[in-house]
C-alpha cells in the first residue's frame, strides 16, 4: 500500500487553487495579485511597440532607455544610485529577477540566511542553486520583526548571503532603518551579500518607512536589489523587472541573463517604459484603495478575535490561527469547502508556519467584505459556535 505525501509549498498553493477554480462563486483572499487593470497608457504603448519595434533587437540586460527611466525612479524612491549601464538588468519578472540574484550570488554548498516566514519562490530558488538555507525565526509578537542579533549568530564559514525582504512576504513587516543598518553591519563584517526584495516598495502604511539597504552606507557595494512593475502598475502578466547591483556582481547577472533566456520581450519593455515615465496617479489610486482595504480586513479579524503582525506594508496580513487547533492547511481547506472562501496557509511559506495563514486585500472593497463575512461564518463552524 502507498500513501500520498501531504503537498507543501508552492503544491500546497497550487492545489488549493485549482479548487477554488471549481466554484463559481469562489472569492480569493489569499492570491498576491493586484485586482486593477493596468493603466491604459501603458496598453497604448504596448500596442505602439508592436507597431514600431517588434523586430529591434532586444539586449540581454534590457533597452538602455528603460534602464535609464529605471535608474531614475531607483534613486527617486529607493535613495539608491545606479548606473544605467553598468548596474541594472531588466528581466522577465521579479521571478526572474530572484533565481537571478541567488546564481550570482551564491553557489553549490553556500549558505544563506533568511528571516522566515518569507516568500516561497526565494526557497524553490535555492533549491534549483543547491544552495543551504538558515533560518532566523520571527513571530507576531514583535510584528515578524528581522533580529540583527539572531543574523550574527546564525553566521558560519560557509555563509555568503544574507535575504532581506521588506516590505516582508507574507508577514507585511517593514525593517526599521537602524535595524538595517545593524545588518548591514553584520554583512560588512563578514563579508555577505545582501540580496535585497523593494518589490512592495510604494505601498507602506501608518508612520512606517520602507528603506532600501543599498541607499545606507556600506550597503550598496554588497546589496543586489530586485524591483518589478507587477505589483505597482498591475502589470503582473507583462513579466517585468530588475536587477540593480554593485557592476562586477551585475556582470554575472547579465551574463546569467543572456544564457538563460536572453532579453527580456521588447513589448514589455517598452510598457515599462510608459510606467515609469508617465502619469503615476494610477499607483496613489491603488495605494489609497490598499489602505481603505487593509483596515476592512484587521478590523474583521479584531472582531473574530485573531490575533495578526501589524501590516506595515504590502497587501496582506499574517494571522495566527494556532488558537483553533487546526493547521493552516486544513483550516485553509475547512474555509474554502464549507464558504468557497481561499485564504493561503502559513506552511505554504514555511512548514515551521502552520499555525498562519495569510489573507490579502486584492479584491474590491464589497467582495472583500463577503469574503470576511463567509470568513466568518466559516470560522465559528469551525470553533463549534455556529
Amino acid at each position: 500500500m502507498t500513501t500520498t505525501a501531504p503537498k507543501q509549498g508552492t503544491n500546497l498553493l497550487y492545489a488549493l487553487i485549482a479548487e477554488a477554480r471549481g466554484y463559481s462563486d469562489a472569492i480569493i483572499l489569499g492570491r498576491g495579485d493586484p485586482d486593477f487593470d493596468t493603466p491604459p497608457h501603458i496598453i497604448e504603448a504596448a500596442k505602439q511597440a508592436m507597431i514600431e519595434h517588434h523586430a529591434d533587437d532586444v539586449p540581454p540586460e534590457g533597452l538602455l532607455s528603460l534602464r535609464q527611466a529605471i535608474s531614475e525612479r531607483v534613486k527617486r524612491v529607493n535613495g539608491i544610485e545606479a548606473d544605467a549601464e553598468t548596474e541594472i538588468v531588466v528581466t522577465n519578472g521579479g521571478q526572474e529577477a530572484l533565481l537571478l540574484m541567488v546564481l550570482t550570488a551564491l553557489g553549490p554548498g553556500d549558505e544563506i540566511i533568511i528571516p522566515e516566514p518569507n516568500y516561497n519562490t526565494y526557497h524553490d530558488a535555492l533549491k534549483f542553486a543547491r544552495v543551504n538555507k538558515v533560518s532566523i525565526p520571527s513571530s507576531a509578537e514583535t510584528h515578524f520583526r528581522t533580529d540583527p542579533e539572531k543574523v550574527r549568530a546564525a553566521v558560519t564559514e560557509r555563509t555568503r548571503a544574507l535575504l532581506l525582504v521588506s516590505p516582508n512576504n507574507p508577514t507585511a513587516s517593514v525593517i526599521p532603518q537602524d535595524d538595517l543598518q545593524a545588518l548591514i553591519g553584520v554583512a560588512a563584517e563578514h563579508d555577505l551579500i545582501i540580496i535585497a526584495d523593494d518589490i512592495y516598495d510604494l505601498f507602506i502604511y501608518d508612520d512606517y518607512k520602507h528603506v532600501s539597504p543599498a541607499s545606507l552606507p556600506g550597503g550598496k557595494e554588497r546589496t543586489l536589489t530586485l524591483n518589478a512593475l507587477s505589483k505597482s502598475f498591475a502589470m503582473t502578466g507583462w513579466r517585468l523587472g530588475w536587477v540593480t547591483g554593485p557592476a562586477d556582481l551585475i556582470q554575472r547577472t547579465k551574463a546569467l541573463k543572456a544564457g538563460i533566456t536572453g532579453g527580456t520581450s521588447i513589448i514589455s519593455q517598452y510598457a515599462g517604459l510608459a510606467a515609469l515615465t508617465g502619469p503615476q496617479e494610477p499607483v496613489q489610486m491603488m495605494a489609497e484603495a490598499y489602505t481603505r482595504r487593509r483596515r476592512l480586513v484587521m478590523d474583521a479579524l479584531d472582531d473574530m478575535g485573531i490575533q495578526y503582525g501589524i501590516p506595515q506594508g504590502g497587501q496582506f496580513v499574517f494571522a495566527d490561527i494556532s488558537f483553533t487547533g487546526m493547521d493552516s492547511a486544513e483550516l485553509a481547506q475547512r474555509i474554502l469547502s464549507d464558504q468557497h472562501v481561499l485564504v493561503y496557509p502559513g506552511a505554504a511559506f514555511d512548514k515551521e508556519r502552520g499555525q498562519y495563514i495569510r489573507i490579502t486585500f486584492l479584491q474590491p472593497e464589497d467582495k472583500l467584505r463577503e469574503g470576511l463575512e463567509r470568513m466568518r461564518v466559516a470560522m465559528k463552524r469551525v470553533l463549534g459556535s455556529g
